[in-house]
């Protein structure tokens, strides 16, 4: 099969929908070469600027692949629009209906009637060291506003082990104090502990307060619990005596991050009941959250990452055996709004846990801005952690030297002539050995990128490390239809 088999092969109903998914299962044929599930499973990750056909191209392949081969997935959704052009929701809506897999589509939104109570369903399915598990969780959630601006690594990891601290005491007394734990009663804690040594004491707001309730509770509840006093003096004593900027900064993160999915709509999606949860994708469902960033902002942000952040510890967790047990996928269009520091770690035992993460985003210099000033040897390490590459039409200079470095450099054969010395006219030619950029950066700049213009056609240089393509080269231009 030629470099148009993209263009030209029928797309039918696969025998494996249901299983076996063995590692050799074929996901995808790039001229003669076939693209294995254990190769999807090493992660890929799709560069190209705004109307390159990222999306269109390579990444409708992915989709399409996936929802034929059965794969169970979860969806981050991004662009809000009229029509599946600009609205990630609507897209794979149809992805789903082309593959007669309509009925496994789960619609996580605003106005719809699935809920989703994380804290509630990690707790219970964590086992007895759930608290630093939920610790975890939020600190990386609440991360996401903070990166840009760090100030430096000692401040970073100062304000970073005392938001944890805040955390576990918070979480640990509701655990104490055997109440649901939600994250508007994290919340509730935060803001209704004591400001001072004299108002823990007085009596009125002891009367009133939250923290003191649960204190309370946790006294009667706990059986003597061994950490029940530290609890008691880290909200009574310890952070009432903190000045009120250290207090202030401590909870910033923390509280913007709860305020905001605790009220509405929002709050009721995700801090009250389950009738969703990320079992439903290992039985083959695609979970779609569709609270668009581009709609709602951080909102959207924050609910997608925690919903990307429970289904990955959801992976890391069940039993995945080659061929019965079922693959499953993480989409992430403009990535770098839903990639945290956790996502490096996990990409490196993604293909043992059975799941094929594709992120696509415009250009390096994206996930470089959201990791912020510290943050490059974090993007290099994630992208580091996704094998394939595919790389569409690009502008930017960053990312296209940066593409050029991963594909690497080969040894090129130099010619040359020259005219003249001792004997007038007379001419020598010599011919010697070069090391140059085996992909040199330009080769990104007039990729086609479809429409009408190409009829429909996008072209991906596409790199895969430690493989040779068709053309004995580490790289090779590739077509998608879109």
């Amino acid at each position: 099969m030629g470099i148009w088999s993209l263009l030209t092969k029928k797309i039918e109903r696969s025998p494996s929908r249901e299983g076996p998914w063995p590692d050799d299962l074929e996901i995808a044929r790039f001229g003669q070469d076939v693209f294995s599930l254990a190769e999807a499973k090493q992660g890929i990750c799709i560069f190209g600027e705004n109307g390159s056909g990222k999306t269109s191209g390579s990444g409708r392949l992915f989709a399409r692949k996936f929802l034929e081969k059965g794969f169970g997935g979860l969806v981050l959704c991004f662009k809000s629009g009229k029509d599946e052009r600009d609205d990630d929701a609507k897209l794979w809506l149809r992805y789903l209906r082309e593959m007669g897999r309509e009925s496994d589509a789960r619609i996580f939104s605003a106005t719809g009637d699935l809920r989703f109570n994380f804290l509630e369903y990690e707790a219970r399915v964590s086992g007895p060291d759930f608290v630093d598990n939920l610790v975890t969780l939020l600190m990386d959630v609440a991360s996401i506003g903070s990166r840009r601006g760090e100030s430096g690594v000692s401040d970073a990891t100062y304000w970073a082990s005392a938001k944890e601290k805040m955390l576990r005491n918070a979480i640990t007394l509701l655990m104490l104090a055997k109440h649901p734990i939600k994250l508007r009663d994290i919340y509730r804690l935060i803001i209704d502990s004591p400001t001072s040594l004299a108002q823990s004491q007085d009596a009125d707001w002891r009367r009133e307060s939250f923290v003191f309730e649960m204190l309370s509770r946790a006294s009667n509840r706990s059986g003597g619990h061994p950490e029940y006093d530290l609890i008691k003096d880290f909200w009574l004593r310890e952070r009432a005596q903190l000045p009120d900027k250290t207090k202030a900064t401590i909870e910033a993160d923390i509280t913007g991050m709860c305020d905001p999915l605790t009220r509405g709509k929002i709050g009721e999606l995700l801090c009250t009941t389950t009738n969703i949860s990320p079992d439903d994708i290992f039985d083959g469902k695609v979970v779609i959250i569709d609270l668009p960033v581009a709609k709602y902002r951080k909102v959207g942000q924050h609910a997608a990452l925690i919903w990307a952040q429970i289904f990955q510890r959801a992976v890391d967790r069940r039993q995945y055996a080659a061929p019965d047990t079922r693959p499953v996928f993480l989409w992430e269009d403009e990535a770098h709004w839903f990639t945290i520091d956790q996502d490096a770690m996990f990409q490196t035992t993604a293909r043992s846990k059975g799941i094929c993460v594709v992120r696509l985003t415009q250009n390096l210099p994206n996930f470089l801005d959201a990791y912020g000033p510290n943050g490059r040897h974090k993007v290099e390490t994630l992208l580091g952690n996704h094998v394939f590459k595919i790389w569409h039409r690009n502008g930017d200079p960053t990312t296209n030297e940066w593409a050029s470095k991963v594909i690497g450099k080969q040894f090129k054969m130099k010619h040359s002539l020259s005219i003249g010395g001792t004997e007038k006219g007379k001419m020598s030619a010599s011919v010697s050995e070069e090391y140059q950029d085996s992909c040199p950066p330009h080769e990104f700049v007039g990729l086609a990128n479809g429409g009408a213009a190409n009829d429909c056609v996008v072209e991906g240089i596409i790199f895969q490390s430690g493989r040779l393509w068709q053309d004995n080269r580490r790289w090779t231009v590739m077509k998608f239809r879109q």
